[in-house]
């Protein structure tokens, strides 16, 4: 049996900069095989997102699996986590844009991301996500992130039954920043 995590980048973003290089760094010192995910994100959906991190997928049965994601890269985390069934589940930043947070989003949001995205976020429904999460959750949120995301992130973990909630002082949304790489280093150390 081999310990696993999948590390999957948040939007636009790949795993070789600083903040994933780093986290991969702290789980190999706790003797995880890191597989660091592919996202190929223009001109395309979360659905197509999903899809690309299942085409990744390499571990066996007996293999103890860990999702990481950040901001859209934990949206496909939270998504995918219903069929991979994880041991862990690390939602860093934990983007705002499931079913039930259109309506609260900014105008200048919603035109930056797409209507086709928009139109496709609305098939996935955190209430009905959350439900069938079953393993340990660890959601992290910078103090500094925008009202929205802190509002997703407290409410996924009032939903998820096994979930601890870690704010991050003075981080933006940014996983190379210093506190958050800082705590991130803390709470895998601690797994």
């Amino acid at each position: 049996m081999s310990k696993i995590v999948y590390i999957i980048p948040g939007f636009t973003e790949k795993v070789g900069s600083k903040g994933y290089r780093q986290t991969i760094k702290f789980f190999k010192s706790k003797n995880f095989k890191v597989i660091p995910i592919k996202i190929s994100w223009k001109h395309k959906v979360m659905s197509d997102y999903v899809n690309q991190f299942f085409c990744q997928l390499s571990h066996k049965k007996s293999d103890e699996v860990c999702l990481f994601g950040f901001s859209f890269g934990a949206m496909i985390a939270l998504i995918s986590a219903i069929k991979i069934k994880p041991k862990i589940l690390f939602l860093c930043s934990l983007s705002p844009y499931f079913r039930e947070d259109l309506k609260f989003l900014k105008e200048s949001w919603k035109n930056s991301i797409g209507k086709k995205r928009i139109e496709d976020f609305k098939k996935f429904s955190i209430q009905e996500l959350t439900k069938d999460i079953t393993c340990k959750t660890l959601l992290i949120a910078g103090q500094k992130e925008p009202e929205e995301l802190h509002k997703r992130v407290g409410d996924a973990y009032k939903k998820i039954k096994k979930s601890e909630l870690f704010i991050v002082s003075g981080a933006k949304h940014k996983i190379s920043q210093k506190e958050y790489i800082e705590k991130l280093h803390e709470i895998i150390l601690n797994l």
